[in-house]
C-alpha cells in the first residue's frame, strides 16, 4: 500500500487501464455490431423504436414532432426527448443509413457515460475506483444491451446519473450551483422518460446543504430548485399542452386510453407479480419476454452483481447525500414495482447503473488490501464476485432456456452472429428502389409509419385494414372504409396504388384483405422471387 501512496500516478495508470479494459469491451460487444446484418433495422416488433424514429426526421423537416399513417400527421404516444437527441445522427448519416440514428444515439450515449463515470471517480481523486467502475458498468447487461438498442430508456439513465453525480459535487463541495445543474439533468430526463419524475427526492440536497444564517435565502433557494426542475422539462409539458390541451395527458391517453379508463397504473396488488419477476431474475429462473430479449439475451444483471451491491452497503457512510439519494431511488424503485408494467426490466436500468456506485466500494477496498498484503482471503473472495459480475457468470441466456451456466460478456461479443436480416427493412428498400420514379400510396402490414420515414419522397404509406398497431385510439380511426377512401382519393389524383408484403406467401394470405374498387384489379408488378412482393391496381383488361 505504501508504494501506492508513493506513486500516485499508479492508481491512475491501473485505472487507465482497467477504462480501456472497459472501452475495449463496449467496442465489441455494441460499436461493432454491423445492424444491417441483423432484424434490428425492423425498428420493431414494438411501435416504440419507430415512432421516435418518425419523430426526429418530423422535427428535421417541420420542426415539429409527429408521426405520419396516410396522408395525416399525428401525435405519437412517446416523448419527443429522445428523437432530439437523434437529430445530430440524421444530419451525419448519409440518407440510406439514416434508420441507423436510434442505434447509434443509444451508442454514443453509452460511451459518454462511460467516460463520465471514470471522469467522475478521476475529480474525486479516485482513479483506480473510476477504473472499476467504468469496467462493472460496460459489462453490466442491462448497460450494453440498451446501448445498441434503439430505445430511450439508456438515454434517460445517462440523465438521471449525471444527476446524481452533479448532487454529490453539490453537496460535497457545498457548491449550490451544481445541485442546479442537477435538477437541470434530471428535468430534461423527464423529457425522455416520465418514469425520471420519481428520482426527485434527490433535489432535497438543496435543503440540506448547509447555510449559515440568513434563512430567507435558504428558502429561496429550496425553492428555486422546483423551479429550475420544472423548466427543464417544461418542453414536454409545454408539447403535451398544445397536442392534447393539458400538461397531464400523454400519447398514450390518445392512442390507447383503454389502458387510462380501465386501468389504475400504480396498485399495490402489482407489487407481488413485479417483484416475483425480479426475484426470477436474481435466482437464475425462467422469466418473461421484454425489450432486453430484442437487444441481447434477455438479462439485466446477474447475481454476482447483486451479492457485490450488498457487499458494498457494508463501505457506505452516511451522509446527508446519501440519504437523499436513497429516498429518490427507493421512490422509483417502489413506483416501478407498483407500477402496471412494472416487469419490464428497462424501468429499473438507472436504479442498476446507479447501484455501481456501491458495488465499486468493496472492490477498492480489496484491491488496496491485496497491494498492501493484508486480509487477502476475504479481499479474494470479494474479487470473486467482482469478475463474476464483469463476465455475467453464472446466468441464463434467451427465453425460456434451461441452463444457467452462460456468461453475458461472452454472450455480448457474439449477439449479432445468430441474428437474422430484416426482412421489412430489405422489403421496403426494394419497393423504393424499384418504384422510385412512379410515387403513389402503398397498402401494407408493414407499420404505416416506418413506411412513411424510409420511403423516398412522394409516396404514401397507410394499412392494408384495421389490423395495425394503432387501432386502439377512440379519436382516430382507420379501418376498411378509410383504406377505401384513401385508394379512390389516389385514383382521382391518378397517383399509382401498391400493396407491400415482405413475401409471395404473405401476399396471397392477405390479398384477400385489400380494398376492391370496381374496374380495377391488383396485379403482381415484380418477380415473385424478389425480395418483395408487390401489387398494383390497375384497370381491369
Amino acid at each position: 500500500m505504501i508504494w501506492l501512496r508513493k506513486f500516485p500516478n499508479t492508481q491512475f495508470l491501473i485505472g487507465v487501464s482497467l477504462l480501456l479494459c472497459a472501452l475495449t469491451f463496449y467496442y465489441f460487444g455494441v460499436l461493432r455490431i454491423d445492424y444491417n446484418e441483423t432484424t434490428l433495422l425492423d425498428l420493431g416488433p414494438h411501435p416504440d423504436a419507430t415512432e421516435y424514429f418518425a419523430q426526429a426526421q418530423s422535427l428535421l423537416k417541420d420542426g415539429l414532432p409527429s408521426i405520419q399513417i396516410g396522408y395525416e400527421k399525428l401525435p405519437s404516444r412517446y416523448p419527443s426527448g429522445y428523437p432530439v437527441l437523434m437529430l445530430p445522427w440524421l444530419k451525419i448519416l448519409p440518407e440510406a443509413d439514416a434508420v441507423l440514428a436510434p442505434f447509434r444515439t443509444s451508442q454514443t450515449t453509452g460511451l459518454l457515460l462511460l467516460l463520465a463515470v471514470f471522469a467522475f471517480y478521476t475529480y474525486l481523486a479516485m482513479p483506480l475506483t473510476g477504473g472499476f467502475a467504468a469496467l462493472l458498468l460496460a459489462t453490466l447487461p442491462g448497460f450494453f444491451t440498451f446501448c445498441r438498442s434503439s430505445l430511450s430508456d439508456l438515454s434517460a439513465s445517462a440523465l438521471i446519473v449525471l444527476a446524481f453525480m452533479f448532487a454529490y459535487l453539490g453537496l460535497k463541495e457545498e457548491r449550490r450551483w451544481k445541485i442546479y445543474l442537477s435538477a437541470v439533468f434530471l428535468g430534461l430526463s423527464l423529457n425522455i422518460r416520465a418514469q425520471a419524475l420519481f428520482f426527485a427526492p434527490l433535489l432535497l440536497a438543496m435543503a440540506v446543504l448547509p447555510m449559515k444564517g440568513m434563512r430567507l435565502r435558504w428558502l429561496l433557494h429550496c425553492a428555486a430548485v422546483p423551479v429550475i426542475f420544472l423548466l427543464a422539462a417544461s418542453p414536454v409539458l409545454v408539447l403535451t399542452t398544445i397536442q392534447f390541451h393539458s400538461p397531464l395527458k400523454t400519447g398514450y391517453d390518445f392512442w390507447t386510453p383503454y389502458f387510462s379508463e380501465k386501468h389504475l397504473f400504480f396498485l399495490l396488488r402489482y407489487v407481488p407479480r413485479n417483484a416475483g419477476e425480479l426475484w426470477r431474475q436474481m435466482t437464475l429462473q425462467p422469466h418473461t419476454y421484454d425489450a432486453s430479449n430484442i437487444f441481447g439475451t434477455g438479462t439485466s444483471f446477474v447475481p454476482a452483481f447483486v451479492l457485490l451491491s450488498c457487499v458494498g452497503v457494508v463501505f457506505m457512510r452516511l451522509n446527508w447525500f446519501l440519504c437523499c439519494a436513497f429516498l429518490a431511488g427507493l421512490s422509483s424503485f417502489v413506483a416501478s414495482l407498483c407500477f402496471l408494467f412494472g416487469r419490464d426490466e428497462r424501468l429499473y436500468l438507472p436504479l442498476l447503473i446507479l447501484l455501481i456506485g456501491v458495488a465499486v466500494l468493496p472492490v477498492t477496498w480489496a484491491a488496496k488490501n491485496l497491494f498492501a498484503g493484508k486480509r487477502i482471503i476475504p479481499a479474494l473472495g470479494v474479487f470473486i464476485f467482482f469478475v463474476g459480475a464483469c463476465l455475467g457468470y453464472p446466468s441464463r441466456s434467451g427465453y425460456n432456456t434451461p441452463g444457467i451456466g452462460r456468461s453475458q460478456a461472452w454472450d455480448a461479443l457474439h449477439f449479432a452472429t445468430s441474428l437474422p436480416q430484416s426482412i421489412q427493412f430489405i422489403a421496403q428498400k426494394y419497393f423504393g428502389r424499384r418504384f422510385e420514379r412512379e410515387p403513389g400510396i402503398v397498402l401494407s402490414d408493414i407499420d404505416p409509419v416506418y413506411l412513411n420515414v424510409l420511403l423516398p419522397h412522394g409516396f404514401v404509406a397507410a394499412p392494408i385494414d384495421g389490423k395495425h398497431h394503432y387501432k386502439w385510439s377512440y379519436t382516430w380511426r382507420y379501418d376498411r372504409p378509410q383504406a377505401l377512401a384513401l385508394v379512390q382519393r389516389g385514383l382521382t389524383q391518378s397517383l399509382p396504388i401498391y400493396a407491400l408484403f415482405v413475401s409471395k406467401r404473405e401476399m396471397e394470405e392477405k390479398t384477400s384483405r385489400l380494398p376492391r374498387v370496381d374496374g380495377f384489379d391488383w396485379v403482381l408488378v415484380n418477380d415473385s422471387s424478389a425480395e418483395a412482393a408487390i401489387l398494383k391496381l390497375t384497370p381491369t383488361s
